[in-house]
């Protein structure tokens, strides 16, 4: 039967201090390696993750560039100009050129691009039925850029493009989540393993609290576990943030901490001082930037928030920002992880200035306006959020081209299409769907908002209505409808069901002028 641990105290009390040294120094050189090794895994994931973090973007900017090449293929064919040809035939031999490159990196590694190229078994699995699709897109791409007169081979491998982009999306889509899955499970795996270096750790310890001095072994677990919550606060910290990341506390929004990409996005010092606040970093008189700070002081989690932030010279540039509450260090502080959409917003300005737009409104026109539709409502299903889609149809267009003339029946389009533009944000789209039809799209909004901005658009109209002194009716009527990745509704019927409630509050209106 083994020794009471009673009695093996009372042996370790009789070792002489020699021998208690000899143990102690053992415990010590054992806890030791325990510890180095458990710092070697955490070390060996955070070098990991950086690698497995590449390669998912990696493989996510593959989507991105096989759609750009698809985009620039068809802006290729509507070019107006020599000038705009070129352009578009260079944007796309680069692009083409980076797509070829970071598949091959991911395939086969690319030290340049930080791919290692360590692919398993199940990735290759999947990167097989996407060889003939990239292919395809490849030499459909280089015959457009070689043979920039006929537009017969332009059509023709426009069309080619579009039908292998789907599958290769997909396919990739398949390839980004694996990649995501077998990284999570190196950590999960690398987690276990610090755990049971961790209990062994423990273990040692327990067994030098027996033979040598209890004190001094609970000191030292009580430092170890403090030691073990502050790797799981920072693990979380950096999990919270793959890009730029500040740590901020307090009401006054302290900035406790930023890493070297918020430091360069920003202008930050590498060593924050308290003195630093978030607020001077944000746009003065935007409300944008108001609702996010109020937003903050309530405690709320935010998901890519859009806000205007200030760097160190202060030029302003727009950025959406991600707010996570955590416990670090016994504090209540807030993980910010922030993403510069400054070259984004330039990109979308650029592709709106080139895009096809009415004629007599200046919006966009039905087509574009049902491209953005389906964009929209396919960043829904990939990121959440809210969509809100608003028919809108002039009263009384007919009556005033019949009375007065179409010159008239014009201007009371294009007024009505000023105010609509003028009351939506910057992040909204206004369409003319033809006629005296409009179709507004509302990001990121629910159906009280969207009624309150086509309130205040009224509103506006009946003022403009007023000023011009028109001898004909100035208004218009609406239907809202609210779309989310839950719906599973087509574009298509959400325009009819807004149709079909602007319709009843049309007849609504004329039930109430009657019954005056």
């Amino acid at each position: 039967m083994p020794p009471s641990i009673k009695a093996l105290n009372s042996s370790a009390a009789m070792l002489s201090a020699s021998q208690l040294r000899k143990r102690y120094t053992m415990a010590l050189a054992v806890i030791a390696m325990l510890t180095i090794a458990a710092q070697g895994v955490m070390q060996f994931v955070l070098a990991d993750q950086k690698y497995d973090s590449r390669v998912v973007n990696m493989a996510g900017r593959q989507r991105m560039l096989s759609q750009k090449i698809t985009a620039l293929s068809y802006y290729i064919s509507t070019a107006q100009s020599g000038s705009e040809d070129t352009r578009y035939r260079r944007q796309l031999a680069e692009a083409l050129n980076l797509w070829e490159r970071t598949h091959a990196g991911l395939l086969r590694g690319d030290s340049e691009l930080g791919l290692p190229g360590r692919n398993s078994e199940a990735v290759e699995n999947l990167f097989g039925p996407l060889h003939a699709h990239h292919e395809a897109i490849a030499a459909a791409a280089r015959a457009i850029l070689s043979a920039p007169e006929s537009v017969a081979t332009l059509a023709r491998n426009i069309d080619t493009i579009r039908q292998h982009e789907a599958d290769f999306l997909a396919g990739m889509s398949a390839i980004v989540t694996l990649y995501d899955r077998e990284a999570n499970a190196k950590v999960v795996f690398a987690r276990w393993l610090e755990i049971a270096l961790m209990s062994t750790t423990l273990l040692v310890l327990v067994l030098s609290a027996a033979f040598i001095c209890a004190p001094a072994t609970r000191r030292i677990q009580r430092d170890m576990t403090e030691l073990a919550a502050r790797e799981e606060d920072l693990e979380r910290l950096f999990s919270a943030s793959p890009t730029a990341f500040l740590l901020v506390l307090g009401e006054k929004l302290t900035i406790l901490h930023a890493n070297q990409k918020a430091m360069n996005l920003l202008g930050l010092p590498p060593d924050p001082t308290p003195g630093v606040y978030l607020a001077p970093l944000l746009a003065g008189g935007d409300e944008a930037n108001q609702r996010f700070l109020d937003k903050l002081g309530q405690g709320e989690t935010l998901n890519e928030c859009e806000v205007r932030l200030v760097d160190a010279v202060g030029e302003v540039f727009e950025a959406l920002v991600s707010v996570n509450a955590i416990s670090f260090s016994g504090q209540a502080v807030m993980v910010l992880g922030i993403t510069s959409i400054s070259e984004l917003k330039r990109a979308q300005q650029t592709l709106e200035h080139y895009a096809t737009f009415d004629e007599l409104t200046g919006l966009l026109n039905r087509r574009t306006g049902m491209m953005m539709l389906d964009k929209s409502m396919a960043r829904m299903h990939r990121q959440g959020g809210r969509l809100a889609v608003c028919f809108v149809d002039l009263d009384g267009l007919k009556a005033t081209n019949d009375d007065f003339g179409h010159a008239e029946g014009d201007w009371l389009i294009s007024t009505v299409a000023r105010v609509l533009i003028e009351s939506i944000r910057a992040s909204d789209a206004a369409v003319r769907l033809g006629g005296d039809e409009f179709l507004l799209l509302l990001h990121d909004c629910d159906l009280d908002e969207g009624s309150r901005l086509l309130d205040r658009a009224e509103q506006c109209l009946q003022e403009t209505a007023a000023a011009a002194g028109k001898p004909f009716p100035i208004a218009f009527s609406y239907g809202l409808v609210l779309y989310t990745p839950e719906n599973g509704t087509t574009a298509d019927e959400l325009i009819s069901a807004a149709d079909s409630r602007m319709y009843q509050a049309k007849l609504d209106k004329k039930r109430l002028r009657g019954a005056s």
